[in-house]
This record gives C-alpha cells, sequence and structure tokens, in this order.
C-alpha cells in the first residue's frame, strides 16, 4: 500500500517542483493526507477519489467472509484488511454510522472465467504493495482478473481506467442492483424501481431509486471509449427477484489494452446527467488531466491552514482537513437543479449541499467552516432553508404535520435520523457572524427556526416540553411521544431553543426570546442531585433509580434515557450554559471531581443490547461518540484548567494514529476530523453557536490560518514539547489573555495567539 503518494507529473504541471517550498501555493499538501485513515473499523471512511464538496465519490467495494458486526464495518463499503475487492462504485458517505450509496458497480476482469451466479464470485484478491491512494486519485491490481484499475473524478463525473493484461478477452461486470445495506443478503431489495437503455455502442443509460437509509433517484449515463460488441444480460443471483439487471459487457479494444469509462450522475435527469458529463469531462484521454485538476482543488481546501512539524502531524491534521471537505456534497446540476420529494427544484443559489449529519457536525465542523469557508456556509444555510420550504406537509402524519429544518439529510431527503433540530444553531451562529443566506429575509429565517423548535414534528416532543418541562418517559400526548430518548432528546432540544433565542433577541422578539431562553434552562429539569446525573423522570417528576451509569443506551430500547450514550456522556450535555450547569451540581470543585469521575473511572461505556464494539474510551468518556466532544474542555471553566491541557495531550496522540485503524470511531461527516484541527490550533467552540472558542493546549508550534480575507491569523506554542504541554499562559496581538476564550471575531480579524508552555 503506498500512503499519500506525491504525483510527480502532477507537481509538474502545477510548477511546484521549481517554487519556493514555505510558500503556500509553492507546497503540494495533498502529499501530507493519507486516504486510507479510518478505512479500517469504526472510521467508516473511503480510500477512493473525490473533489471538496462533491457529488460523485468513487471507490472501491471490498469483501470478506462474512461475521457478526459485518454490516456495521461494511457502511462505507470498505475495510482497510478485507482480503477481496468485489468491484467499484460510484458514490459513498465519509465515516458515517448508517449504511448507504455505493451506487452502480463495476468489475472488469480478463482471462477469467466467473460463474456469475452468485456477486462474490467476482472477488478478486489484491496486493497491498500494489494498492494506492491520494486526494484525487485511487489504483488497485486485480490478481485474479489480470487488470489495473485507476480511478479519479471531477464534481459529477466519476472517471475509471482499466489496463488489461490480456485485451483480447476484456470484460466488464456493471451491476445496477448493488449497494450497501444493514443485510449483505439485502441486496435484492436495494433498488425499488429502474429502467436502462444502451443508447449505442458506446453509451448505456439509465435511473434508478435506492432504498436503504432514504430513497434517493438516480439517474446516470455511462460512456466508453471503445466499442461495445457483446451484451450478456445476467439473471439475478440465487433466482432472486431484482429491479435492475447485471451485464456483462465484451469490447473491441482495438489494439489497445486500456477501457477508458465516464460515469456521469444527476438526480434530476438523464438529459441532465450528459450535460454534467460534458461539461466537466469533454475528451478522452483525459484522466491526468482531470487527476491533476482535483488534485489542484485539493490544494486550494488544504492550504487554508499551514501548519509546523513533523511528517506525522502533518499527516493527521492534513487528512482531517481533507476529511472535514468531503461533504456536505452539492447534488444540484450545473444550473442549480436538483430533485426533491416535491419533484425537480431550482436551488435558490446555484448550488445545494446535502449530506448534513447536523448532530454530529453542529459541535465542531460547522463551526470551523465558518472561519475557513464563509461562503460555502452560506451557500450551504441557503440549502437549508430551501429543504424547508420545499419541504412536503402531510397534515395527516404528525411526524410531517409542520415543516421543519433538515436533521439528517441524504441526497435531498430526510432521513429521521437522530434527535435536536441541529440545523437551527448552524444557521444561527453562521447569522450572528454575518453569513447570511441566499434569497431569504430575516423574517422568513426565524419562521423556519421558529417552526422547528415550537411545532410538533418527527421527534420534536413539544407539548410533553409545554406541558411537563422536560420528556416523561410514561406519557403519550401525541402519537409521536414514544418514551426513548428521553433525556437526550430534551437536553438536545434546550440547546436549539437557546439558539432560536439569540436569533429573536437579535431580531427584537423579545416575548419569543423570553419563552425560548425559558425552555433553554428546562435542563435543570432532569438534574438528579441524588446521583448527580441527568435522569429520566415519569410523569409524577420522580426520577428513575438503580440505573447503571456506565449502559450506553438509545433508540432501540423502550424507555431509554439517552442517545447513543449512557449518563456519564450526558451528565455534562449543556453546552450554552456551562456556568448554569457548575453552579447546578455544587461549584467549581464538584464539577471538577464529577470529571474525574469521568475521565479517570476504572470501568469503561457498554452497549449490553447490541453487538456494538466500543472504541475511543478514556474511563467513562466516548470520544468515538459526539456528545463528549466538548467535555476535555469543561476544566477550563474549574480550579484545574490544566487537566484540559493532559487529557488534550492524550486525546491527540493516542486517539489519532495515522493508520488504516487510526480513528477510534466514526469520523462522521467530518466532525471527528474537526475535533482535531480544533484541539490541535488550541481553541474549540464548546458553545458553537456565537463565536465563542474555549481556548485549549496546541498540539503544533505554530500553526497559520490563511483566511478568505486575505488575512492570516497564526497560533504558536512556544517551548512546546513531550514535557512542556500545560497552558502557562496566553497572548493575543501581544495582550496577556485574564479570559479562557477567544471571539470568532478576534480570528478572522486576522493576528497572532501565543501559548506559552510549561510542564505540570
Amino acid at each position: 500500500m503506498k500512503h499519500g503518494i506525491i504525483n510527480i507529473s502532477i507537481c509538474l504541471c502545477l510548477g511546484w517542483l521549481g517554487s519556493c517550498t514555505d510558500h503556500p501555493e509553492s507546497i503540494d499538501y495533498t502529499r501530507y493526507v493519507d486516504p486510507f485513515i479510518g478505512t479500517q473499523n469504526e472510521g467508516h471512511c473511503f480510500p477512493g477519489p473525490t473533489t471538496p464538496l462533491g457529488m460523485v465519490q468513487v471507490s472501491p467495494e471490498s469483501y470478506n467472509e462474512h461475521y457478526e458486526g459485518y454490516e456495521m464495518d461494511h457502511i462505507a463499503g470498505y475495510q482497510y484488511n478485507d482480503p477481496w475487492i468485489i468491484g467499484f462504485t460510484q458514490t459513498h458517505l465519509n465515516g458515517v454510522g448508517c449504511p448507504s450509496m455505493s451506487d452502480i458497480l463495476f468489475m472488469p476482469y480478463c482471462n477469467n472465467d466467473v460463474d456469475p451466479s452468485s456477486r462474490s464470485n467476482f472477488r478478486s484478491v489484491y496486493n497491498k504493495e500494489k494498492e494506492e491512494a491520494s486526494p484525487g486519485y485511487y489504483q488497485v491490481y486485480l490478481d485474479d482478473h489480470n487488470v489495473n484499475v485507476e480511478l479519479t473524478a471531477s464534481e459529477h463525473v466519476a472517471y475509471h481506467r482499466y489496463t488489461f493484461d490480456h485485451p483480447e478477452s476484456t470484460k466488464l461486470l456493471i451491476d445496477l442492483q448493488y449497494g450497501v445495506s444493514w443485510d449483505i443478503n439485502a441486496v435484492p431489495d436495494n433498488i425499488l424501481e429502474a429502467y436502462q437503455q444502451f443508447e449505442d455502442d458506446y453509451t448505456l443509460s439509465g435511473y434508478r431509486k435506492a432504498s436503504v437509509w432514504a430513497e434517493r433517484d438516480l439517474y446516470y449515463v455511462i460512456k466508453f471509449n471503445q466499442k461495445i460488441v457483446e451484451k450478456d444480460s445476467l439473471a439475478p443471483p440465487d433466482d432472486k427477484d431484482e429491479k435492475a439487471p447485471r451485464f456483462i459487457l465484451e469490447f473491441d479494444m482495438d489494439k489497445s489494452n486500456q477501457l477508458e469509462v465516464l460515469i456521469g450522475l444527476s438526480t434530476v435527469g438523464i438529459k441532465e446527467a450528459k450535460e454534467n458529463l460534458e461539461a466537466e469531462i469533454n475528451a478522452w484521454q483525459s484522466f491526468e488531466l482531470i487527476r491533476t485538476q482535483t488534485n489542484q482543488k485539493w490544494n486550494e481546501i488544504l492550504k487554508k491552514i499551514e501548519v509546523t512539524g513533523d511528517h506525522e502531524k502533518k499527516a493527521s491534521f492534513y487528512t482531517s482537513l481533507y476529511h472535514l471537505y468531503i461533504q456536505p456534497n452539492n447534488i444540484a446540476d450545473l444550473d442549480g437543479r436538483y430533485r426533491t420529494d416535491k419533484g425537480v427544484v431550482k436551488s435558490s443559489g446555484r448550488k445545494f449541499y446535502s449530506t448534513l449529519s447536523l448532530w454530529d457536525t453542529y459541535r465542531a465542523a460547522n463551526p470551523l467552516y465558518t472561519i475557513l469557508s464563509p461562503d460555502m456556509v452560506g451557500d450551504m444555510v441557503t440549502s437549508m432553508l430551501d429543504s424547508y420550504h420545499n419541504m412536503s406537509v402531510d397534515p395527516d402524519n404528525p411526524n410531517e404535520a409542520n415543516r421543519y429544518l433538515p436533521r439528517w439529510q441524504l441526497w435531498g431527503k430526510e432521513t429521521h435520523t437522530m434527535v435536536g433540530n441541529h440545523a437551527v444553531p448552524v444557521i444561527v451562529d453562521a447569522w450572528l457572524k454575518g453569513i447570511k443566506p441566499s434569497n431569504y429575509t430575516d423574517e422568513q429565517i426565524f419562521e423556519a427556526v421558529w417552526s422547528s423548535v415550537t411545532k410538533e414534528h418527527y421527534r420534536n416532543h413539544v407539548q410533553l416540553i409545554d406541558s411537563f418541562g422536560y420528556i416523561p418517559y410514561d406519557v403519550r400526548l401525541s402519537k409521536i411521544d414514544d418514551g426513548r430518548e428521553t433525556v437526550s432528546r430534551l437536553l438536545e432540544n434546550s440547546y436549539d431553543d437557546y439558539a432560536a433565542g439569540l436569533l429573536a433577541d437579535e431580531l427584537g422578539k423579545q416575548k419569543e426570546s423570553n419563552f425560548l431562553k425559558n425552555r433553554a434552562g428546562f435542563y435543570k429539569n432532569v438534574y438528579d442531585k441524588e446521583s448527580g446525573f441527568m435522569r429520566g423522570k415519569n410523569a409524577y417528576g420522580d426520577f428513575k433509580r438503580n440505573i447503571d451509569p456506565s449502559e450506553v443506551v438509545g433508540e432501540w430500547l423502550e424507555g431509554s434515557d439517552f442517545t447513543e450514550g449512557n449518563a456519564y456522556h450526558y451528565q455534562f450535555h449543556v453546552l450554552h450554559d456551562v456556568p448554569g450547569l457548575v453552579k447546578l451540581m455544587g461549584g467549581k470543585d464538584v464539577f471538577a471531581k464529577e470529571l474525574d469521575s469521568m475521565f479517570y473511572s476504572k470501568s469503561k461505556p457498554e452497549v449490553k443490547t447490541l453487538v456494538w464494539n466500543i472504541h475511543g474510551t478514556l474511563g467513562q468518556y466516548w470520544h468515538g461518540n459526539e456528545p463528549c466532544h466538548h467535555v476535555p474542555y469543561l476544566y477550563k471553566y474549574t480550579h484545574q484548567p490544566y487537566k484540559t491541557d493532559k487529557i488534550i495531550r492524550t486525546l491527540v496522540d493516542d486517539f489519532y494514529d495515522n493508520e488504516p485503524d487510526g480513528l477510534m470511531g466514526n469520523d462522521d461527516c467530518g466532525q471527528m476530523s474537526a475535533w482535531y484541527m480544533f484541539s490541535t490550533l488550541g481553541f474549540y467552540p464548546v458553545n458553537p453557536t456565537g463565536g465563542e472558542y474555549i481556548l485549549g493546549a496546541p498540539q503544533m508550534e505554530k500553526a497559520v490560518i490563511n483566511l478568505p480575507n486575505s488575512k492570516k491569523f497564526s497560533v504558536e506554542a512556544k517551548d512546546l514539547s513531550e514535557q512542556n504541554y500545560i497552558v502557562q499562559s496566553v497572548r493575543l496581538n501581544g495582550v496577556l489573555l485574564d479570559r479562557n476564550y477567544i471571539m470568532h471575531e478576534e480570528i478572522v480579524s486576522g493576528g497572532s495567539l501565543i501559548f506559552q508552555m510549561g510542564p505540570e
């Protein structure tokens, strides 16, 4: 396997080799990116090429003998240690916890007869030393199939190049039914409807509606640079009824050993897929050009931050930055149109960003975008408001009786995954930082925010909250009430109320502001002083007793208190009022002891009701799941701030390795990566709405953020070493700080932040 390969031809094309190496324009930052990081175990990353925020993510599908937990491991279609590859698909998700995508599978082969009665028969072993990945490029040699596979991509087009050892026997499997799911045997159920046609001897086009996680409409056009001379339509494996076919194609290779394939995608139609393809890649034998262009697009992203450190530190940092910008994905065609439940609509801008894992990303990824890419944030917020205004309302279905902002949106479709209304803090945070959406007034923005937090919809238990001040687990006032995750849903919603209240304040809506601020304090209603934890309550106000605080529970359990977490994880989930939580728990000393009991516990979180191996724990702290991410910084609110510095050093060094299994949990659409980058830089958005960043402990000697306004913000850690990792003092623009935070405006105005580091 070749990690983060430097491609000399790319460097020559861009003029990097002959330039001054200390200038951002002269550095190939992609050499520090290793797409294999996070591709083993629960990282759920994929190694194949994509453009920043692109619609296409073309990557291999790997295979292993089935084992317990197989589907959870193969959510992204690939596990680094798998011995076989079964094909290459055009779409993937980065680091998520639910399977979807892996659309339109290709498998080239030659000099090899394959029994098509089983999908697994098309698998091939491959040599890890001959597998290579870098931003914009993937390559592997298939030993059983005698073919070298190379992949690159533009925003809407996947580009395959196959080099055959025996071109006279070239064959290509196309599986239009394939896709990942929770059951390896459920591929026959993946496609709900499909149609396709060979337009000529060089073109296959069609449509497929996939069902897994969210129903998605995909239109495609596939073009070959060699003439198809034979088409064999295969029977479905195991005589199952499948909606989409498989084909084996043979080609007239015309004395060439290479076959090139282009796959253009659209959510709107075949015509639009063709237009996307022709606009982005209009000539054959342009593989190296597209690869170079995609590599250059990634360099434009990666040069936003310059860091000083050894190669290992740079690899961790720039791979994190790479993961951050794989999503959200612009699924709009070049004319700005995309498909929703209501049909084809046009974006208010030219782009429509989807793949919104907001329960994860509102915590750190979205605030980081506001620093690095405010224009993109404006487009993303516009996309969220477009989703709200284009949402189909069903008065007969309480889950969809009112419009609401996206919760976890995939390709323009709501997946109804996770809890909270966390598009609200993302939109409000952007608004407060001066990042406004296109074509929406402040009144329209507030209406979307207000409706999302105050009107009933899926997992938004407003009747219970307004009646009781919490969500009792034993009362049903509406069909949406289910008695599950009641504490987490209240705490997450309380934060959204806080964010919405900030917007109401700014717009002079005092009545609404007072209402929302009051509800934002309802977290106090589920704090049990006897146990010291947040606890579920019944309608009489009685807390649950005899609860194992280490047991991880979730929506799969009736009467559960928490969302993919335990009592330790949600004990500190009051992002908007840490001083109030400190007071509620009994003051700074007691608060610090409660933090100690989490990080230094001899036990670890445990899922007792599912097959789920938890990675990335420090005592009861679970870095692999997002509700914990702010907790290391909470010592900064106590008399023991140095403990934050110690824990950050441990997490950065031990929980992020430059190996395929180097991520201790799902990357979750860049949230794990954003935590790493913020923590390496030395500040973190404990409260991710409004622009306050709590000062931590930088993990690199120096970093420079190249801001979009052409200003620079530098961070320096003086005397940082293996022994000196505790912050002694901090200066902002030469002035000694007597506070534990900096503000967004202080960062984007440019300047310098200098930490004096020392021993404990």
